[in-house]
């Protein structure tokens, strides 16, 4: 048997401390500026790998060829051409030259973007259209508090509306909202409020239940302040299933995630840049904890623990259809 001091070295290796980065600004999809993220554009080529992509391929520093693994309704899209080719969105075909193009990509449907073998893209990125707000700004009109059954009411969280957001303090608890939804787009607006606040947004969670979904991470923490080693609950990252690629959002300062569910693919985006490709392959459950659903649930959002302090706003989605 290994000395007890050999076993407590040996687990804090294993679980390194979470701490804040080192001061730097807040990170942005590639092309994107600060203003663009937060109005909800998300860049779909970060200018360095085919994250994101299949069969997609990086020459001189251009994307080529493939497609995306996600998979869009209606978009707003931006686009740097470098190499002249033909870019398909379902039944929509595009034949674009080299330079910059906005193109506005609507009524077919559901579907991944393409890029033939000839077009080389330096950029791309893309707004989803049409979500709708869920959240007033103004109450609690379509949510509702799920409140965790073992904990006693002064230990339960505080949630309230406070500057056209919603607030939450202390936890665990969670706030659902009404409605059951299967695949959509979800945009929101997320600031905490102290260091190392936690909290989460759930997704297909079973309804009226205590935070049982597939959960976006939202946790400003990295290790050895360094964004490039982000937390193993670091914001972006789905809970259990996918750790964020790096770690772009900031504490106290206002960041947007968006949330793609599409069947059993998952994707996730802080700030505009992606943070997770993941598809769960996994028997089906009713609960996402413990295998795949695919059935619509809840929309829940997260107060971790007693020291979660975190606002949420500007919450708006689309169904896919």
């Amino acid at each position: 048997m290994l000395p007890a001091w050999l076993l407590v070295f040996a687990a804090a290796a294993a679980n390194p401390a979470f701490t804040s980065p080192a001061p730097s600004p807040a990170e942005y999809g590639h092309g994107l500026s600060t203003k663009q993220a937060h109005a909800g554009w998300i860049s779909l080529f970060d200018g360095r790998t085919t994250f994101g992509w299949s069969d997609a391929s990086i020459v001189d520093g251009s994307l080529r060829g493939g497609s995306t693994t996600s998979e869009f309704g209606d978009v707003e899209m931006k686009i740097d051409v470098r190499r002249a080719g033909t870019l398909t969105v379902g039944k929509n075909v595009y034949h674009l030259t080299v330079g910059t193009h906005a193109l506005n990509v609507s009524g077919g449907g559901v579907h991944p973007i393409r890029l033939d073998d000839q077009l080389a893209i330096h950029q791309l990125a893309v707004r989803p259209l049409n979500l709708r707000a869920v959240f007033t700004g103004r109450d609690f009109i379509g949510w509702s508090v799920v409140k965790h059954r073992r904990r006693a009411k002064p230990k339960q969280t505080t949630w309230r509306v406070e500057n056209g957001a919603i607030r939450a303090t202390g936890g665990p608890g969670a706030l659902e909202l009404e409605g059951h939804y299967a695949d959509l787009i979800m945009q929101i607006d997320v600031r905490t409020l102290g260091a190392l606040t936690n909290g989460g947004v759930f997704v297909r969670s079973i309804p009226g239940q205590f935070m049982n979904g597939y959960e976006t991470q939202v946790f400003n923490a990295c290790y050895n302040h360094d964004p490039a080693q982000p937390a193993r609950y670091s914001t972006g990252g789905i809970d259990d299933r996918q750790l964020a690629r790096r770690l772009v959002s900031r504490d106290r300062e206002t960041f947007t995630m968006t949330i793609v569910a599409n069947g059993p693919h998952f994707a996730t985006w802080v700030n505009g840049v992606q943070m997770t490709d993941w598809t769960d392959t996994r028997k089906p459950h009713d609960n996402p904890r413990e295998g795949l659903r695919l059935e619509a649930g809840s929309i829940q959002l997260q107060a971790h623990d007693p020291e979660t302090d975190v606002e949420f706003r500007n919450i708006r989605l689309v169904e896919l259809h």
